[in-house]
């Protein structure tokens, strides 16, 4: 891992993907790039200094996300961690996820709010917004964690053939962290299948990536997101993975991005890799 992009809109929630985000770097070597996204009514880059004495709150802002930044910066290097910062003036919903391509990130990590998502941190938009269309992995944290150590770290799936490309990614974390892989399957009313089945496709798919630290599991449920959540509280998880379609989530099962419900609903750590990367 080289780089890990960061965005923040300087609140606690942010603060605690800030920790995790050092905690990774620290771990792995990687960068991190600060980023804070500032929309403005008028474009601020172009404008003379006299000019930007006719927007006094604005301005006020600049500074403020500036200093905000500074200190971040700041409190990486004191870690050891090389870090940069960039500010973004933009109405533009996408700049962060084109940021992310631009700067080669190899992993977004951000806080969560829930079900509001972040209020200032991705203009018109959200950290479920992120997790839909982000091409690197992205990290989401909705707690603060001391010592972030994932020893188990759920994969739930219905290891169907797509999720083969974007799997990997989430293997390389896994390996990253030194954690075990729980592979689950939720049996669910309205999608039954039997164990055996679901048992097979596991374990053609734990034979396909040679994986050695590992097990299946099958866990019934009413519906998926309570599988997972009910999954992950009973075995001692410390992490959610999962890979999503964006809008469509498990396309056979469910309408909605499970993923985003996740991010909305659990304390848990979510890495969220996109069948699409």
């Amino acid at each position: 891992m080289n780089k890990i992009l960061v965005p923040t809109d300087f609140s606690n929630c942010a603060n605690n993907a800030v920790e995790i985000g050092l905690q990774i770097a620290q771990k792995t070597g990687a960068s991190i790039d600060f980023m804070h996204l500032l929309p403005t009514i008028v474009d601020w880059v172009k404008l003379s200094v006299e000019e930007e004495k006719k927007y006094p709150e604005i301005k006020r802002k600049v500074g403020h996300a500036h200093s905000e930044l500074n200190s971040l910066v700041e409190k990486a290097a004191k870690q050891g961690v090389k870090s940069e910062k960039n500010l973004a003036f933009t109405q533009n919903e996408n700049a962060l996820l084109e940021h992310a391509l631009n700067c080669n990130c190899d992993l977004i990590v951000m806080g969560s709010h829930g079900a509001s998502g972040l209020k200032e941190l991705v203009f018109g938009s959200n950290t479920q917004y992120v997790v839909r269309n982000a091409m690197p992995p992205v990290l989401v944290i909705k707690e603060a964690i001391e010592d972030f150590e994932p020893t188990q770290i759920l994969f739930a799936s219905t290891f169907e053939e797509d999720i083969y490309y974007a799997f990997p990614k989430i293997l390389a974390f896994a390996k990253m962290m030194n954690a075990k892989i729980r592979l689950l399957y939720v049996n669910n009313e309205s999608h039954f299948e039997e164990t055996r089945i679901s048992n097979k496709r596991m374990e053609f798919f734990m034979k396909h990536f040679q994986l050695d630290n590992c097990d299946t599991n099958v866990y019934n449920a009413k519906n998926i997101e309570k599988g997972i959540l009910h999954f992950a509280e009973d075995n001692q998880i410390d992490l959610i993975s999962l890979v999503t379609r964006g809008r469509t989530g498990f396309k056979r099962l469910f309408k909605d991005s499970l993923t985003e419900k996740l991010v909305n609903h659990s304390n848990f750590p979510v890495l969220s890799v996109n069948v699409k990367s």
